[in-house]
């Protein structure tokens, strides 16, 4: 009757999906050419809203009438499988029914707990040591919480699968740079100098004057170690009521990425990759820096939306186009206040994804750059809150030996523990510092 139920319930369900879409696309047809259609969040009449709301209304509540019925057939299958009770039960008559389990505890009961009065099929009913899991279901083995010396059952505490895990914040930088696989400990890229070659005008009586020669260099760029390991006892191992070895490898790894995000920032370039910002402490373009502008707020240090259109304008043109704006949470939050003389806000969102842009060009937060040192949205002089520029042409990331874990279980094995070696060669580096530009408080 129940799956009688359920059958007529779900056919309902598609029916009224089925409505739904019918009266969209009828909708979206009434529509002229230039309107957005409704299925992309375009605008709807007042009494087609209404509607389509009315039909929504309909299939949540038969949804929920659905899973409601499936909870209640659930239960009244496990209430089939519980020992009678006064009264009886849904799903069992008291007294017309005695589950297999029940009387193999009673003989045991009968027989003053001597469990080898009981034959092996008794005892893969309530013996631990003999008992068949298999033939349980998921919600029978969590009411199975140990094997005493004498076995048995016990209503448990629930255990929930959920598993409680702090966010870890990462720059993704990674996915904006330029990004290459190398055999070997360092990448060799040929780069313009500072000095170009020239050419002159003449007229008929003058000949060709001699070109000068172009400088040219080699940018390198090493690849970097990055490891660790971690070391946990057998018991843990065995013992965990969660997978602790799956959990511990994704630890790592986004401790990983966290690490080499931070490095692709403000890394020193010292046995780890250089970052952005350590090339923009570089004041001169000539030394080797990139574009800067400093904030015009001399007094207060806070963040002006003209500084970023004038950081936006102080590069090459050429990339502007492809710019991308980097900056921390917090400076992102700043800049969402901004606003025109009409108190209309600067910042935008278009599209179907919904991406975020500050003047055409899109925003990625980077949770590893500067945040204020001041008071709040005060930053400091000399901090870089802000980069923009072309990160694709400008930064240069190189892997050598992506990140690799082995299982050390002899090397601990005295001490009982088994240890998780993990280990990653990235490099890192600034190539094209032109392509780049930082805002510099003032």
């Amino acid at each position: 009757m129940a799956y009688e139920e359920l059958s007529k319930l779900t056919e309902e369900i598609q029916k009224l999906n089925k409505h739904l879409d019918e009266r969209v696309k009828t909708l979206e047809e009434r529509q002229s050419k230039t309107e957005t259609k409704i299925s992309q969040g375009g605008p709807i009449a007042a009494e087609a809203r209404q509607e389509l709301e009315k039909i929504n209304a309909k299939i949540s509540a038969e949804i929920k009438e659905y899973k409601k019925l499936v909870l209640e057939q659930k239960e009244q299958m496990l209430a089939a499988q519980r020992p009678p009770v006064p009264g009886g039960y849904p799903g069992s008559a008291a007294g017309s029914y005695k589950p297999p389990a029940t009387k193999a505890i009673e003989k045991w009961f009968r027989k003053g707990g001597d469990i080898t009065a009981l034959n092996m099929e008794e005892r893969r009913l309530i013996d631990f040591n003999h008992m068949d899991y298999d033939m349980y279901t998921p919600e029978q083995k969590v009411m199975v919480s140990a094997a005493a010396d004498l076995g048995g059952f016990f209503a448990g505490t629930d255990f929930s699968d959920k598993f409680i895990q702090k966010l870890f914040l990462i720059s993704p930088l990674r996915a904006y740079a330029d990004t290459q696989t190398i055999g070997g400990e360092k990448l060799i890229i040929p780069s313009e100098g500072a000095t170009d070659t020239n050419i002159f005008w003449s007229d008929e009586q003058t000949g060709y004057q001699a070109s000068p020669d172009p400088n040219l260099g080699m940018v390198e760029i090493f690849a970097r170690e990055l490891n660790g390991y971690i070391k946990i006892s057998r018991q843990n191992l065995e013992d965990s009521v969660f997978d602790v070895e799956a959990y511990l490898l994704k630890r790592l790894t986004r401790q990983f990425a966290q690490k080499e995000g931070v490095a692709f920032i403000s890394g020193n370039g010292i046995a780890r990759p250089e970052g952005i910002l350590t090339v923009a402490a570089i004041t001169s373009p000539v030394a080797g820096g990139m574009n800067q502008f400093v904030g015009t707020d001399t007094t207060t240090h806070k963040l002006l939306p003209s500084d970023l259109i004038s950081l936006m304008h102080v590069g090459k043109s050429g990339y502007r186009a492809t710019g991308t704006w980097l900056m921390s949470n917090s400076t992102i939050g700043i800049c969402r206040l901004f606003a025109d003389t009409t108190t209309r806000p600067i910042w935008t969102m278009f599209g179907d994804v919904f991406s975020e842009t500050l003047f055409g060009r899109p925003i990625v937060e980077m949770p590893d750059m500067p945040n204020q040192a001041g008071t709040f949205p005060a930053f400091t002089a000399g901090q870089f809150p802000v980069i923009f520029g072309d990160i694709g042409q400008g930064y240069q990331i190189v892997d050598r030996v992506g990140l690799t874990f082995q299982t050390l279980k002899e090397l601990y094995a005295i001490q009982n523990q088994v240890a998780f070696l993990a280990r990653q060669r990235v490099g890192g580096k600034v190539i094209l510092p032109e392509a780049i530009s930082v805002l510099k408080m003032g």
